[in-house]
């Protein structure tokens, strides 16, 4: 009769491979959000204190959906296959919720400024302008234009150039005109 529970050696090695996983999780995940981060940082875009809290946070969710994701597959017992189908799926599954519980959805606030001055009996604020956009009615949205691309012409050489076809025609005043047309 075999033991369905795992020894000691193996709960160790087990817990040994889990650990292994989500350290390499959290240096992968890490240095992809430092990566990201040092172009945000030269580009202006976020200071180095929000880069070092993003890496920090992306470096931990990564290495707990790494961990998890071996842990479930190494406790499944699956072969080679269903082993990397099952680590990806539920490794997607662990970051994809522990993004959405470290970064909560964004709201749409609008910035309230408040002159000062005499400009502040004649102005309204914004929040009073937002309030009053609400109260009236809505504009049908006007149907949307097609637009054409333009594009620049091509050039001919002298090889490829089509060629032109040349009639004379004579006038009264005995004047000769050329007219030509491209095929």
């Amino acid at each position: 009769m075999t033991n369905k529970y795992p020894t000691p050696s193996k709960a160790s090695s087990v817990i040994k491979s889990v650990m292994g996983a989500a350290a390499f999780g959290a240096i992968v995940g890490g240095t992809a959000a430092a990566a990201k981060g040092i172009r945000q940082v030269k580009a202006g875009e976020k200071t180095k204190e929000e880069v070092a809290e993003n890496v920090a946070r992306e470096a931990g969710a990564t290495a707990v959906a790494v961990g998890t994701s071996a842990m479930v597959v190494g406790a499944l017992g699956f072969g080679p296959f269903l082993a990397t189908l099952g680590t990806v799926m539920v490794a997607t599954g662990t970051k994809y919720a522990m993004d959405s519980v470290l970064k909560p959805a964004k709201t749409d606030l609008v910035p309230v400024m408040i002159p000062t001055g005499k400009a502040a009996a004649a102005t309204p604020t914004a929040a009073s302008k937002k309030t009053a956009a609400k109260k009236a009615p809505a504009k049908k949205a006007a149907a949307k234009k097609a637009t054409t691309k333009k594009t620049a012409a091509k050039k001919i050489t002298a090889a490829e150039a089509p060629v032109k076809k040349t009639t004379q025609k004579k006038t009264a005043a005995k004047k000769t005109e050329t007219k030509t047309d491209t095929a």
